[in-house]
């Protein structure tokens, strides 16, 4: 069996060429990894606690819309050093896994659906970021069938992961995604997808966000599978 990879705006994607074609009309669930399928937000906490030698506030404690750089009152600089030196240290492979999420993805696809990973994670600024991701996918058992990578801005173009996906596979076929993140929940219901999910987190609770709010995997499932009969029956 023949093995295809092709770019997608940043991202690689893999599939044996006899599955492209039967796979070209299956509905799509957009998953995204940091502060959706893993504890992201503590984890870069903790990192960070320990790189700059003093504590910061708990993961949990209310976050209004602030800037995390705010949220931690440190300088915005300081935080993207910080986050830089997250990045490079491999720790990602470690991050905490919510519970439910390989058997989430397994149902997904046992449902009939695929799965694509969309992460804002930017896969060609650091050499380390694909093997660390694919790492953590495949240490916690996340099945997937694509994955997008945050996009570089080129000029006026409309950048953004689910903008990328919706180019890649197509409107119709995705059935929902699932963020974390209220400009990524607002970007997707601006494209037109209509189920969209948001992982109820400390720093997303402002009235506005959209989506609809979720606080595990296993809801998160149930809700799924309703959506992806519905797209069936259309």
């Amino acid at each position: 069996m023949t093995d295809i990879r092709a770019s997608v705006s940043g991202g690689i994607f893999e599939y044996p060429a006899e599955v492209i074609l039967s796979r070209a009309n299956r509905p799509i669930v957009a998953l995204d990894i940091d502060g959706t399928l893993g504890d992201y937000h503590k984890h870069f906490l903790w990192f960070a606690e320990l790189w700059f030698g003093r504590p910061f506030p708990p993961p949990d404690e209310v976050n209004p819309g602030l800037r995390l750089s705010t949220f931690m009152g440190i300088p915005h600089r300081d935080y993207r050093e910080c986050k830089l030196a997250y990045r490079q240290s491999g720790l990602k492979r470690a991050m905490p896994c919510y519970p439910y999420a390989s058997e989430l993805t397994r149902n997904i696809r046992k449902s009939g659906a695929d799965v694509w990973i969309c992460t804002s994670r930017p896969y060609l600024r650091l050499d380390n970021i694909d093997p660390d991701t694919r790492e953590w996918l495949r240490r916690n058992g996340i099945q997937y069938d694509g994955l997008i990578w945050e996009s570089i801005p080129d000029g006026d173009q409309t950048c953004g992961k689910y903008n990328d996906l919706v180019n890649q596979v197509g409107l119709s076929r995705i059935v929902a995604v699932v963020d974390d993140l209220p400009e990524q929940t607002a970007d997707a219901e601006r494209l037109g997808i209509l189920n969209i999910y948001v992982r109820d987190q400390p720093y997303n609770r402002e009235p506005h966000v959209r989506g609809d709010r979720i606080t595990d995997l296993s809801t998160l499932w149930e809700c799924l599978e309703q959506d992806i009969s519905q797209w069936r029956n259309k």
